[in-house]
């Protein structure tokens, strides 16, 4: 075999490793299922999220995804939005989260005590329906 024929197939065989066939997916990094559930209220708002690739039914899986990933997956540390004004009324509402990120499994659920609370700890990540 030449070497002209020897760099053409190490090509090839290297771009196939680079894009898989046709009709095969990856699986997402991040996949996770969150619902907002207030208490005494409307029924839980859930939706799936799926990371890199972004997407699945969330709102706004593109700053949801960033969000957890700038929390290395640990929704206990998600930047939120810090700098949102909350009142004191309470109007508890839980969350939950189930999944998996990175290959971890992810299981959390927290009660807040209303949803501009939910929102300053959590940014994106959960969406509750507002009235």
């Amino acid at each position: 075999m030449n070497s002209k024929r020897i760099v053409i197939l190490s090509a090839l065989a290297c771009a196939g490793l680079a894009f898989p066939l046709a009709g095969t997916a990856a699986a997402a990094e991040g996949e996770l299922t969150t619902t907002v559930t207030p208490e005494g209220q409307a029924p839980a708002t859930v939706h799936t999220l799926t990371c890199d690739p972004d997407g699945g039914d969330h709102p706004n899986p593109d700053a949801a995804c960033a969000e957890i990933e700038a929390a290395h997956g640990d929704l206990t540390a998600l930047p939120g939005e810090p700098t949102l004004l909350c009142t004191d009324i309470y109007q508890p509402v839980t969350v939950t989260a189930t999944g998996t990120w990175r290959g971890r499994q992810i299981s959390y659920e927290h009660t807040f005590p209303n949803t501009c609370e939910l929102i300053r700890a959590t940014g994106s990540v959960f969406v509750p329906e507002l009235p």
